[in-house]
């Protein structure tokens, strides 16, 4: 699931600082999230990534607190029988690209933490609920789940989850850094960063869900509860964007909708 990072108001434009800010922002979110892709892919098609590539950045996740939640609790280890069937099902077909990736993923989700900031300072004109909902969701994943549950690093669905995550946010933060630069948007890149959300989204919604059945522990109400808000979280992200999506294209779209047989002819 995504949400949607719009440019500040037209009558007040962002100044060139903040501008500057933001256009990088945007750029090292989706060159990171490129980098995942990139990490992600040479696993399922069997190649390792570049070692020196690896090398340099893998230091860096050990500049994040990476055990925080378990300074308050002991490390789980619980699993289900549920999560190991389905995950002995998809293991074939969608290998587990945990110690491949979550070096890189744990940073540049954590980043987006800053969204939300963005969003409270008025630097962008993105609606709080939604975005709160977006990156609190996957920092409980990244850090309350799969940093925590062990058995999670094992499961294809931690792959299908952060494919859908990354795919999204590529388009999303390459979008609105051609935008913010005062470069001219190529429409199939508008077209992918509002219409690729109806497959994503479902994608990462229920891989999300599934990723934290893996993990039963101490905590089973807590996080039955968590799963339980999903869908309702996912039909506020999906009208979200399909509401975006309109915005963008449909307005000549609903004006020859509603256009008369007479009036198209007379057109012609």
């Amino acid at each position: 699931m995504s949400n949607v990072n719009k440019l500040p108001n037209a009558r007040r434009a962002p100044s060139p600082v903040v501008r500057c800010y933001l256009i990088v922002f945007n750029a090292l979110s989706a060159a990171g999230w490129a980098y995942i892709i990139y990490l992600a892919l040479s696993v399922i098609i069997d190649q390792r990534a570049s070692s020196s590539a690896y090398d340099f950045l893998k230091p860096l996740v050990s500049y994040v607190p990476t055990s925080i939640v378990t300074l308050f609790s002991p490390q789980p280890t619980a699993t289900n029988q549920f999560s190991n069937t389905l995950t002995s099902i998809l293991r074939p077909y969608i290998p587990a690209t945990h110690n491949s990736t979550f070096f890189a993923l744990a940073p540049v989700q954590s980043l987006a933490a800053l969204e939300i900031i963005h969003v409270l300072l008025g630097l962008v004109r993105s609606p709080l609920p939604t975005t709160v909902i977006q990156v609190s969701s996957r920092l409980i994943l990244v850090w309350g789940i799969i940093e925590r549950f062990p058995h999670t690093h094992s499961s294809p669905l931690y792959t299908t989850m952060i494919l859908a995550w990354a795919l999204t946010e590529v388009p999303r933060h390459a979008y609105y850094t051609l935008l913010l630069a005062g470069y001219g948007v190529p429409i199939w890149l508008t077209w992918i960063r509002y219409s690729t959300f109806y497959i994503l989204y479902p994608i990462g919604a229920v891989s999300e869900a599934l990723v934290m059945l893996t993990a039963w522990g101490l905590e089973d109400w807590v996080k039955a509860g968590l799963v339980a808000i999903w869908a309702p979280g996912l039909w506020v992200m999906y009208a979200h964007m399909m509401h975006m999506r309109r915005r963008v294209f449909g307005v000549n779209e609903g004006r020859k909708s509603r256009e008369k047989p007479k009036d198209r002819a007379k057109a012609k």
